[in-house]
C-alpha cells in the first residue's frame, strides 16, 4: 500500500463505514485523530506530517497544506439521497448546523431544501468538496467563518460546468472511488486497489435511524434537490460508469491471475500473447530434409514439435502461431530474417507432440547455411528469442 494516504470524506457517503475499514490497515499512531478542520488546525504542522493516514471532512487540498503528496481516496453517493440523509443528520445532531431552526420550527425536508439563506451547503455538495480551491492558511486561522464564506460563493456558481469538469479531472487520479449504493462491490474494490485482505462485513456504521422512507418522498421533494444539484446528478453518472469500468478490470484482472497461477488451468494462444518463459518451453526436432539445394528453390522440412507448456497453440487470430525460420551464413550473420510462414497443421496441445511440414525457399546465393527452424507468434515475438528453435546446415550450389 503506497502512504500516506488521504480518505476525503464527503458527508453522508457511507464513510464511516469505510473509515472502519481503513483504520483496521493502520498502526493507530499513523492515524491523523482530526476528522474536522478545527480539529486538524490544533495539531501542529510538524506532528501532522508524521501521519500516513488521514480521514474526515478535510476537503480536496489537504496535501497543499502538508506540502506532502497523498494518495486520495473517496466515495460517492446518489445526490438525493445524500440530501435526504443529511436532512435527517440535521435533525438529529444537536451540534450540526441549523438543527435548533429545524427542530423548533419543525421543517419539513421540503422546508430545508427550499430555504434560501440556509440551503447553500446542499448546492452540489460533492462536486464542491472536490472542485473547491480553498486557502488552508485563512482556513487555520477561521475554519468556520472563512469556510463558510468560501462555500457560499462557490454555492453560487450552481451550474458553472468548469467546477463540475475539475471534480472530473481530481477523481481520475484518485486511487480509489466508491459508490454508497454499491457499498459492498466498493469495498471489494477499495480492497484490491490497495492490495489489502478483503473486507467482507455487510455492517452499515453510522446510518440514520430518523431518515424518512423512500416512499414518504414526494417528486416534489426529488425535483427540489435535483434543481440544488445538477452538478452532482453529472459527477454521480460518470463516477458510476467509471466504477463499473473499474470494478469489470479487477475482475478480469482476478481471473486471468488465477488461470495463470492454477497448474490446472488450460490457456490458448488466441487467447493470451505467450511469454518469453511460456516460448522456451517449445522443443522443435527436424527428421527430414535435403542435404544440397540450389539457389532460390523451395524446398519441405519435416519437423516435430514438442508443446511442454500448459498453452494450446494453433494457427488462429489474432494472434497466430506459424512455423518460420531464418538464413544464417557461414559467419552466423542473418542474411534472411523473415522466412516463408507454414501454418501449424492443427491445434497442439500441453505435453503433445505434432508433425508438420514446413515450406521453406532456399537463399539466392551459393554458399554453405545454416536453416533456423522456429516458430512465430505474429505481431508478439519469434520462438528463437528464447532457445526454442533447431539448426540444420544446408549447401546451396
Amino acid at each position: 500500500m503506497n502512504k500516506p494516504f488521504y480518505y476525503l470524506h464527503i458527508p453522508k457517503t457511507g464513510g464511516t463505514s469505510l473509515i472502519s475499514f481503513l483504520d483496521n490497515q493502520f498502526e493507530t499512531a499513523e492515524i491523523c485523530p482530526a476528522q474536522l478542520l478545527p480539529e486538524l488546525f490544533t495539531i501542529p504542522k510538524e506532528q501532522l506530517s508524521q501521519y500516513n493516514f488521514y480521514r474526515g471532512h478535510l476537503w480536496y487540498g489537504l496535501d497543499t497544506y502538508l506540502n506532502r503528496k497523498l494518495n486520495y481516496i473517496t466515495m460517492l453517493r446518489d445526490p438525493v439521497q445524500r440530501t435526504i440523509s443529511w436532512y435527517a443528520h440535521v435533525r438529529r445532531e444537536v451540534n450540526a448546523y441549523r438543527h435548533q431552526q429545524v427542530v423548533e420550527e419543525n421543517w419539513s425536508l421540503l422546508d430545508f431544501i427550499q430555504d434560501k439563506e440556509t440551503q447553500w451547503d446542499l448546492i452540489n455538495t460533492q462536486t464542491l468538496f472536490l472542485a473547491a480551491d480553498l486557502d488552508f492558511d485563512r482556513l487555520s486561522k477561521d475554519p468556520v467563518g472563512y469556510g463558510r464564506a468560501a462555500i457560499q460563493q462557490y454555492a453560487k456558481r450552481r451550474d458553472d460546468r468548469s467546477l463540475l469538469e475539475l471534480a472530473k479531472q481530481r477523481l481520475e487520479v484518485f486511487d480509489f472511488v466508491g459508490i454508497t449504493e454499491r457499498m459492498q462491490d466498493s469495498m471489494l474494490l477499495l480492497s484490491y486497489a490497495l492490495n489489502t485482505y478483503p473486507s467482507t462485513s455487510k455492517e452499515r456504521l453510522n446510518t440514520s435511524a430518523n431518515r424518512p422512507a423512500d416512499k414518504e418522498i414526494s417528486p416534489d421533494v426529488i425535483d427540489a434537490i435535483k434543481a440544488l444539484t445538477p452538478l452532482d446528478q453529472e459527477l454521480y453518472e460518470w463516477a458510476c460508469q467509471q466504477f463499473d469500468h473499474r470494478f469489470k478490470h479487477m475482475i478480469e484482472l482476478l481471473l486471468i491471475e488465477r488461470c495463470l497461477h492454477n497448474p490446472n488451468s488450460r490457456i490458448a494462444s488466441w487467447q493470451k500473447p505467450l511469454s518469453l518463459a511460456d516460448r522456451a518451453l517449445f522443443q522443435l526436432k527436424i527428421n527430414g530434409y535435403p542435404d544440397r539445394v540450389i539457389p532460390s528453390e523451395s524446398l519441405t522440412i519435416t519437423l516435430d514439435i514438442f508443446n511442454i507448456s500448459r498453452f494450446t497453440i494453433a494457427s488462429r487470430p489474432p494472434a497466430p502461431i506459424n512455423l518460420s525460420y531464418h538464413w544464417l551464413d557461414f559467419e552466423g550473420s542473418i542474411t534472411v530474417f523473415e522466412g516463408l510462414r507454414t501454418p501449424l497443421p492443427q491445434s497442439l496441445g500441453p505435453q503433445q507432440t505434432i508433425t508438420a511440414l514446413m515450406h521453406v525457399q532456399a537463399p539466392e546465393q551459393k554458399g554453405v547455411y545454416t536453416l533456423r527452424v522456429t516458430l512465430v507468434q505474429e505481431g508478439v515475438a519469434w520462438f528463437d528469442d528464447s532457445q526454442a528453435f533447431a539448426d540444420i546446415e544446408l549447401t546451396v550450389e
